[in-house]
């Protein structure tokens, strides 16, 4: 008799509005899921839209769109909270009827989902994908440069080095004389781009630091087998070589 109880005790309570535990196995739970994500959506009356959601940890978003048509471009930004619906998220705040508010989280990337929060099929259907920003190959390493502009570089990991911090955006570099504090962002692993920074202002010996400057305003492209580091522009040779190095 006692084990029946038991029984039945289990199965009402079981029924008797207690929350059932998150499922172990949602995007929510199982992915590393907060971080920015970009790509080009398409466009019905434009040639693309470029495109940049970023999600957080505390459930709040900022999404940037930049609608492209010859020389003209028009950006709005929209920003505010998201819930979770499964896998997929849902922006809170999107006008009605003007955009969809659903994508779908999956790894290292988001998917822009339709009015309905269904996946878009059909001939386009990889064009709504947006990948996460950043290249965990890169990130975070120290990098010693050994190269620029088709030159050998005299150097130590000490002295003559760049490390991609992640978590921050920022590269810090020095190239024997200044410490240098530059924006980065490396969107679809291998396409980066270099803001304007700071820099100590000490009197430089050569020039090197000037040519390293001006790789990061050229370079727009990366590559790297996980030991070496090429910046580049293009297809083109690369700009500057690195060898990774203890940090």
């Amino acid at each position: 008799m006692a084990t029946v109880m038991l029984t039945f005790c289990f199965w009402g309570c079981g029924n008797s509005g207690v929350k059932k535990a998150p499922d172990g196995h949602t995007a929510q739970i199982s992915l590393d899921w907060h971080g920015t994500y970009s790509g080009n959506l398409p466009c019905a009356d434009c040639e693309r839209i470029e495109t940049e959601l970023t999600i957080n940890d505390d459930l709040t978003y900022i999404l940037t769109s930049s609608h492209i048509k010859g020389d003209n471009e028009y950006t709005d930004t929209l920003s505010g909270r998201f819930t979770w619906k499964g896998n997929n998220i849902r922006l809170e705040g999107i006008p009605k009827n003007e955009r969809s508010p659903w994508f779908k989280v999956e790894e290292g990337q988001v998917r822009y989902l339709d009015m309905q929060g269904k996946e878009i099929k059909g001939e386009l259907e990889n064009y709504y994908i947006l990948r996460k920003n950043g290249n965990t190959s890169v990130e975070d390493k120290r990098w010693q440069i050994v190269e620029i502009y088709g030159k050998p570089v005299e150097g130590s990991p000490e002295t003559h080095y760049m490390i991609f911090y992640s978590e921050d955006g920022f590269v810090s570099a020095k190239m024997n004389c200044n410490m240098l504090r530059i924006p980065y962002k490396i969107q679809n692993e291998f396409r980066v781009r270099f803001g304007h920074g700071m820099s100590t202002l000490m009197a430089c010996p050569d020039d090197l630091e000037q040519e390293f400057l001006q790789v990061l305003s050229e370079a727009d492209n990366l590559s790297t087998d996980g030991k070496y580091l090429s910046l580049n522009k293009a297809r083109m040779a690369p700009l500057a070589r690195f060898v990774v190095a203890d940090l």
